[in-house]
């Protein structure tokens, strides 16, 4: 692993990698072997935890397609330097900024979108003109193993390798000087990745999680609230960082928004439906056994049904308040808890104790509480009357703020996360003042204040 990362910091070093026409040809590299790929990847992701064929595609491959044409498109203009203004300080000059890529990366990868959250933030590196190590995660066995087999028979080994493993090897990773870290995972290991780049003082980005709530307020449209809610809830069987986390309804009108969750549920899920090849799975037993258990303490409003042999858990609504078990951590399934406020300063004051989550959304008619909540409450990004889509547009960035994360990615924001600004001022050797040289008298002083006015 230390030859591998002393290897491609050379190659980083002495070859072409940072030029622009290498980092356009390592994009579409990219963008063939996906396209070349697209059904054995499908049936991996379908193998680790049997998401279906349409979901695979349009959320794995589909997304990670869109943005390598958004930086093939942008790239030229992104990478070229800025130039800026003068101050009274340096006039006359020239003063520029230059987008230098970082060198070699790591990127570690999460199970529940194994291709996108590889791949997604790896579009950045290349295109900022880095190379870069992969560590996909271990527990989506098969799709590990593909996205190894598909880099090394594609890539460079200077340009792309990928490491598999799991916690020894990820350790041995944060060991090496790599020069940034890009890490997607829980809250807990990106504390030991963090607290990792900080012996090396290796920057990083860190997107997590955390819990985030589905605002619906008494003006709200329910029957939309509901069904893109439970659309949202239900992605990946609720195994997606952004997922609303729990349901905070006013209390006027939950009763309303139980029985169109009850409804919408009845559309979207017919028991043959969600029971056949048409529901992903729960990825393994001991996130099953997590949920079940979380399940087992909870009051069940709606759902409940359960499969171990299958991993299968059924879109759940529950009975909460704030102490429950249910409200203390990420739920990562598809188990949706439904708290009530009176007033949104209760609501505020209730989100704002808590750890800021990486998205946040919220059905609403009027502007001035969707204001309130914007101003007041802080979350990584989110929604108004909608779920999960901001992330799919690469002009907004992604991110998390305190527990759920640190930095930003897509589009252009993944090509800055990738890049180090490099500031040079150019000065000429003429008109060359002296009164910026010692000695110092009171004259110059006194001119110099009266030039600063």
């Amino acid at each position: 692993m230390q030859k591998l990362v002393q290897h491609q910091k050379k190659a980083f070093k002495e070859g072409d990698i940072s030029t622009h026409n290498k980092r356009k040809e390592s994009l579409s590299l990219l963008k063939k072997l996906l396209q070349e790929n697209e059904q054995n990847i499908c049936d991996a992701i379908h193998d680790d935890f049997g998401k279906p064929y349409f979901e695979a595609y349009t959320s794995e491959v589909a997304t990670v397609l869109h943005e390598i044409d958004h930086h093939l498109k942008h790239l030229d203009k992104w990478a070229k330097p800025d130039h800026v203004g003068n101050s009274i300080f340096t006039f006359p000059s020239k003063n520029t900024v230059y987008k230098k890529p970082f060198g070699t990366v790591l990127i570690i990868g999460a199970w529940n979108y194994p291709v996108h959250l590889t791949f997604q933030p790896m579009v950045g590196a290349l295109s900022a003109g880095n190379n870069a190590v992969l560590k996909p995660s271990e527990l989506a066995v098969q799709t590990s193993a593909l996205i190894k087999d598909l880099v090394d028979q594609y890539f460079e080994c200077s340009v792309l390798s990928v490491v598999e493993g799991a916690v020894d090897e990820t350790q041995e990773l944060l060991a090496q000087p790599f020069d940034k870290i890009f890490f997607t995972g829980s809250t807990r290991v990106g504390k030991i990745v963090m607290k990792a780049a900080a012996e090396q003082l290796i920057p990083v980005t860190l997107e997590l999680g955390g819990k985030s709530p589905a605002i619906v307020h008494s003006d709200a449209n329910i029957e939309i609230a509901a069904k893109r809610i439970w659309w949202g809830k239900t992605m990946n069987a609720g195994q997606i960082c952004v997922a609303p986390d729990y349901a905070l309804v006013h209390h006027s009108v939950k009763e309303q928004f139980v029985e169109m969750s009850r409804n919408v549920l009845s559309q979207f899920f017919s028991d043959d439906y969600i029971t056949g090849e048409n529901y992903t799975q729960i990825i393994n037993n001991d996130h099953f056994d997590r949920l079940a258990n979380l399940l087992d303490q909870s009051h069940v409003i709606h759902g409940g049904t359960t499969n171990k042999d299958t991993r299968f858990i059924e879109p759940t609504l529950i009975e909460a308040d704030w102490s429950s078990p249910i409200m203390e951590d990420e739920i990562f399934g598809p188990l949706l808890p439904i708290v009530t406020y009176q007033t949104v300063e209760e609501a505020k004051e209730k989100l704002i104790d808590r750890d800021s989550p990486l998205a946040l959304y919220l059905f609403t008619e009027s502007r001035d509480v969707e204001s309130d909540i914007i101003t007041n409450v802080p979350f990584g990004g989110g929604c108004i009357n909608e779920t999960i889509s901001h992330l799919t547009n690469p002009n907004l960035p992604f991110g998390g703020v305190g527990h759920s994360g640190m930095g930003a990615y897509h589009g252009k924001y993944s090509f800055d996360t990738f890049t180090r600004l490099q500031s040079v001022l150019k000065k000429s050797t003429w008109p060359d003042p002296d009164f910026r040289y010692p000695p110092i008298d009171p004259d110059k002083l006194k001119w110099l204040k009266k030039l600063l006015g």
